[in-house]
Formats: structure tokens, sequence, C-alpha cells
């Protein structure tokens, strides 16, 4: 048994040692303050009184922990309240008519008559009014460690986003792109003047965007995927024939989060190599309430896998917006990736 397995068993007990304890001194007391002027009537008050709270405490201490794992205090707290008090009732009536009838007639010997049910009624009565608290203490817990992990989830949502903004402007804004920008765009001055006009308005769409979604949370599909549209316009005219980027997409209603499509194409070029003996097909497809970017894998040598920062940003990101999973599959010569489109009523 692993050290941090011992641990935790030897605290389970001493747990468990201690609340047996303290309900059967102090409860047994409360219950039958005269069985304690006798050590055999005593002893047999705390054995019973320390039993039931033993059973009440880890019993529902079990139920709470089972519930947490289906029902979430985050996202559905009335829910959780309710399914967790009636599993509370149901058990604790259950366990202790259980161990009433036990303890009463096989321990004690007493005869099962209408004083015997009066005295279970009372027990039951009793669980409830135990078992309210012993639950009060595990859903003020509970509510206490879901408000706090919900606040651990807003602040990383935050530095994600703040690092996801920061992520598309560095790859907007560097050197590298700059620099290509204005390559292409000085080969377009003299030969097509028209497309050079073109390719600068598609530019100032792309800073425009950048800019006035920094500070979103969530935009509309269709704002994003003019975004993605003159980004592609970009891409291609750097790339030339190299490069074909497919659009299957309606005016679908609905919300991403910005600059996560424009990411996914970001991390094909960075990720694959793209050349005349490697051309580059990506197909941007709207399918089930969901976003796919599908492309060809050729990934460059350095490059092992296709990740990185934009797209651990975006699941991060989809995580507390939506319990919809972004879909990433990669198969021998193909990856995808499916970003959930979301509704805000």
């Amino acid at each position: 048994m692993k050290q941090a397995e011992k641990y935790t068993l030897k605290n389970q007990v001493i747990q468990s040692i201690l609340i047996f304890l303290f309900g059967g001194f102090v409860m047994g007391y409360l219950m039958c303050r005269s069985c304690f002027q006798e050590f055999s009537l005593a002893l047999s008050a705390v054995t019973f009184s320390g039993s039931l709270w033993l059973f009440l405490w880890k019993g529902n201490e079990y139920i709470y922990i089972i519930t947490d794992r289906y029902v979430s205090w985050f996202k559905t707290p009335l829910k959780r309240l309710f399914i967790g008090l009636g599993l509370m009732i149901l058990y604790s009536s259950t366990a202790v008519t259980g161990l009433t009838l036990f303890f009463f007639s096989v321990v004690f010997n007493q005869e099962i008559n209408e004083d015997f049910f009066t005295e279970v009624r009372e027990s039951v009565i009793l669980s409830i009014i135990i078992s309210t608290l012993i639950m009060s203490f595990f859903t003020a817990r509970g509510f206490l460690l879901a408000w706090r992990q919900a606040a651990i989830n807003i602040e990383k949502i935050k530095r994600d986003h703040v690092s996801s903004q920061y992520e598309a402007l560095k790859n907007q804004v560097n050197p590298h792109f700059l620099f290509n920008s204005l390559n292409a765009l000085s080969s377009l001055v003299h030969d097509h003047p028209d497309k050079a006009i073109e390719f600068i308005n598609k530019l100032s769409d792309v800073y425009r965007y950048v800019l006035d979604s920094k500070d979103k949370e969530v935009v509309p599909v269709k704002e994003e995927l003019d975004f993605v549209r003159a980004y592609s316009f970009l891409l291609k005219t750097r790339y030339e024939d190299n490069i074909n980027i497919e659009f299957d997409v309606n005016d679908k209603e609905g919300f991403v989060p910005p600059m996560s499509v424009q990411m996914l194409l970001e991390n094909v070029v960075k990720h694959n190599e793209i050349s005349n003996e490697h051309p580059m097909h990506i197909r941007v497809q709207e399918k089930d309430a969901y976003i796919f970017v599908n492309n060809r894998l050729q990934l460059k040598e350095e490059s092992s896998e296709m990740s990185g920062i934009g797209l651990d940003n975006i699941t991060s990101r989809y995580s507390v917006l939506t319990d919809r999973s972004v879909q990433i599959n990669q198969k021998d010569h193909e990856f995808i990736v499916g970003l959930p489109i979301l509704q805000i009523d």
C-alpha cells in the first residue's frame, strides 16, 4: 500500500472513531440520561448512538461524494440540492430503521410491539434531524468549494483569454507576418494594382477585427467567418496556388470565441509544409452545430503533432463557456478540429 493510501486510511479510521465516540456519548446521554447510572445500560446506549452517528455520517458522506460526481453544484445547484436531500432522507430512514431493529430486537432483546415501533419512528425522526445537520455541513462545504472552483475557473479563463489575445495579436503583427504581407503587397502594386487595393482592404479588415473583438468572450459566427475569409485571402495571396481554403458554411446563427477559427488556420500554416510539392487543402465546414476545420496532414520535420498554445486556449475557453467539448481528431493523413456553435439566450 502506498504511503498516501496509508495516510488516508489512517485518517478515515481516526475520523470514524471520533464520530463513534462523539455520537455515542453525547447523543447517548441526551437520549437516555438514566442509562448512564448503570454501566451495562450506558454501554448499550453509547454503542447504539455511536453506531447510529457513524452510519449516518459516513453513509451520507459517501452519498454526497457519489452524487457530486454526476450532478454539479456549479452548473445545477438546485437540482444538486434536491437530489442530495432526497437521497439523504431515503438512506437515513432505511439505515436507522435497520439499525434500530437490529439493536432493539437482537442486542437488547426487546419485544417487537407498538412501543417498539414508536421508538423506531422517534429514531427515524431523530436520524433525519441528525442527517440534516450532517448534510448541511457537507452542503455548505460543497457550495464553498464550488464557489472557489468557479472563481478559479473565471481567473483561468481570463488568463487564457489574455494569452489568446496576445497570441492572436502576435501572430498578426509579428515581423514575419508584416514582412510577408508587405512583400506580397509590393509584388501586386505594379502588376496587379486592383488586387493590391483588395489586399490592403483585407489586411485592414483583419486588424480591425482583432482590435474590435479583443475584449469579447464570444462573437457572432458570421463576424468570425467574415474575418476568417479576409485572413484566408491574405494566406492565399502569400501561398498562391499552394494553398486552397474551401468554405462550406451557411449563415449559421450562433456564437464562437473570437479568433478561434482563425487560430485553427494559423495552426495549419504553422505546423504543416506548404509548397509546390506539398500543396495544402483546408476545408471550413458547418455540420451538426459545429464548425469543422479539416486539413491534409503534412507536418514539418520539426513538428511532431498538430497542437500548440492556440488550440489549448480554445479548448480551455470552451470548457468554461459550455459543456460541449471541442472535437479533435487526427488520422493518418488528416487533422480535424470541431468548434461547437454556441447559442446564447
